[in-house]
């Protein structure tokens, strides 16, 4: 799948709870990668957000790190919320109108 704008807020997103764990386990991105069998280069392109990583790749993240690999899927509203900036500046929200259903 092609990195898209939102793939790649996602995988800065991964990449800083990567880092986080990393670092709150104690052990520098060389020895993340050792135990991955990648670089310690990699490892921080990877934390930068830089790469689309598997859920494979994930899970080996995780049990290099001696972590568990939560993931969840929250669904936010019934309604999308979409923001608007009025011609005087600021931010307000609106209420956005049900697309027709295709079919």
């Amino acid at each position: 799948m092609p990195r898209t704008a939102s793939s790649a807020i996602a995988a800065k997103l991964v990449g800083g709870e990567i880092k986080a764990a990393r670092t709150k386990v104690g052990i520098s991105q060389v020895e993340l990668g050792k135990r991955l069998g990648v670089t310690g280069g990699y490892i921080a392109s990877v934390e930068a957000g830089r790469h689309n990583l598997t859920i494979g790749q994930l899970m080996n993240i995780a049990s290099a790190l001696r972590a568990t690999l939560d993931v969840r899927l929250t669904v936010a509203a019934d309604e999308p919320i979409l923001v608007a900036v009025p011609p005087e500046g600021g931010l307000r929200h609106t209420k956005s109108q049900p697309e027709p259903a295709s079919r």
